[in-house]
């Protein structure tokens, strides 16, 4: 089921947003009019990684340095996992996220 989750205007360009959807915590992201969504979540020990630093479409992990690029979630260390990503759409200026 898809969920109005924002305006687009709030995602920041480069940067990362922090919505709850039903009891998921995600983050989106923006680079240009491509939207993307992860659980908010490091695949490390599952802290959450909304207040990581953002720098060249990349996040850092504020807990343990984990590094994950926006584009993909595909994480930058060795043996890491990536992100849980969920599908977006966006109709007009609204922002949707599809979460089972």
């Amino acid at each position: 089921m898809w969920v109005e989750v924002t305006a687009l205007n709030q995602v920041p360009e480069g940067g990362v947003l922090k919505v709850k959807v039903d009891e998921t915590s995600v983050i989106l992201n923006r680079q240009g009019m491509n939207v993307t969504c992860y659980r908010n979540a490091c695949t490390h020990l599952e802290y959450p990684i909304d207040m990581g630093k953002v720098n060249n479409g990349i996040i850092t992990c504020p807990f343990h340095k984990y590094q994950y690029k926006l584009d993909s979630g595909k994480c930058l260390n060795p043996l890491g996992d990536s992100l849980e990503s969920y599908p977006v759409k966006i109709e007009g200026d609204r922002v949707f996220v599809e979460i089972d």
